[in-house]
């Protein structure tokens, strides 16, 4: 095996999101944190794509989910940057 292997099984490919809700109003924030976090016994986006939050407005997702976050993200009119890194797994 390369070397080069050997570093790169011991690391995970994934992207962090920022976004911000400032621009939006109260009760479409919350109908925002309920689709990301789930309510009522559903999952929310997180939990279907196995990501994690990394700070109040961070999100840290796997890179074959990173689609479904832009995606998601563009629905709900947030704005996001996002940057894809290597995480030690």
């Amino acid at each position: 095996m390369r070397p080069e292997h050997i570093f790169r099984d011991s690391f995970s490919d994934m992207i962090l999101f920022s976004y911000s809700t400032e621009h939006m109003l109260k009760k479409d924030k919350i109908r925002f944190f309920y689709a990301l976090n789930g309510r009522d016994g559903k999952s929310g986006i997180l939990e279907k794509y196995n990501a994690e939050h990394f700070g109040v407005t961070v999100l840290l997702v796997p890179v074959k989910s990173g689609k479904a976050f832009q995606d998601f993200f563009r629905l709900w009119g947030v704005p996001f940057k996002r940057i894809e890194m290597l995480v030690e797994a």
